[in-house]
């Protein structure tokens, strides 16, 4: 792996750093708007912050100071956005893990094989007794949820303690953190051996079995012109599977922060989807679908999979059936 030590920035660092530099620094974004409101709203469990969202049923959201005490214990820390954004600036000692080295060719969801997946687990670092941070994008402009995919696929793979930071990357930056740049430094491999935990996948022919039960709730995270019929992504054909309610993840959020857990749960309760259900989520390929697999686990909705393969896989088979309204 090619090692390049981290450059470290700082918005301080643009102004001539110093302690004269970070008070202008702070000055800066609290007139901006930029700085202020988001620690007084998570000071204050305002609208959208991880204290308004609620105690978590599973630990998987965790705000940058709780990020850095799993850090300074050894946790792994992983990037699930693309190279190009993680050069630009990534969290100290994170290890770069976009999704899409995780499975096996192009329009393909499904995760790859236990041998490439521990082989990759291994070179970011990651060990099966320690702890994981993952992070992304968080709803910035041609995201997807990445990190939810990631937290979702170590989960799945059978690490126990993964967790996902409130805000991404930006929350980090807000809270005046340095971010480095470049290429990620060499590391010590880890020891990840995969153990599938298979209740939280759902596989095609699960998936086909449940359009005869009432018991699990399908779930599109699509945008909602994907549910109704368009073809955006390189689907073989059009529509959503038969029975599912559709939720775009992005309805999720309110702004650039989460909704409170009553919000959440009023939207899905008004799609007929209760706490004890069995939940599957679907997208295009897994991605925003997984983030949607975080929330849920986070809020108690124990019996939730997600659906990897997604419509890339179901379109392409023809004798599974689609619906377009």
């Amino acid at each position: 792996m090619a090692a390049e030590s981290g450059r470290k920035r700082s918005v301080g660092s643009l102004l001539g750093g110093g302690a004269v530099g970070s008070v202008l620094v702070a000055l800066l974004l609290c007139v901006s708007g930029v700085l202020c409101p988001v620690q007084a709203q998570e000071r204050s469990g305002g609208a959208g912050s991880l204290v308004a969202f609620g105690e978590q049923a599973v630990e998987v959201f965790v705000d940058v100071e709780r990020a850095r005490e799993l850090v300074a214990e050894g946790a792994a820390v992983l990037d699930a956005r693309e190279a190009s954004d993680f050069r630009r600036g990534h969290l100290p000692n994170a290890a770069n893990l976009p999704w899409t080295t995780l499975v096996s060719g192009e329009q393909q969801g499904a995760l790859a094989g236990d041998a490439h997946l521990e082989v990759r687990m291994r070179e970011a670092g990651v060990f099966n007794d320690k702890s994981v941070v993952v992070y992304g994008g968080w709803r910035a402009p041609g995201t997807w949820g990445e990190e939810g995919r990631l937290h979702w696929t170590l989960e799945y793979l059978g690490h126990g303690k993964v967790y996902v930071l409130w805000g991404g990357v930006q929350a980090w930056e807000a809270a005046g953190h340095e971010l480095e740049s470049g290429a990620q430094a060499d590391r010590s491999a880890g020891d990840f051996e995969v153990r599938r935990q298979e209740a939280h996948r759902a596989t095609t022919a699960e998936v086909q079995a449940a359009l005869s039960r009432d018991d699990v709730a399908l779930l599109d995270t699509r945008e909602a012109e994907e549910y109704g019929g368009k073809v955006k992504y390189g689907e073989s054909r059009a529509g959503h599977i038969p029975g599912a309610q559709h939720l775009w993840w992005e309805d999720l959020f309110e702004g650039q922060q989460l909704k409170t857990r009553q919000a959440i749960e009023a939207m899905l309760k008004a799609r007929e989807i209760e706490r004890g259900d069995e939940v599957i989520a679907y997208c295009t390929g897994g991605i925003r679908s997984g983030f949607v697999y975080s929330v849920l686990r986070a809020l108690g909705y124990g019996e939730v999979a997600n659906y990897d393969a997604s419509m890339w896989e179901w379109t392409r088979q023809g004798d599974r059936p689609v619906r377009v309204p």
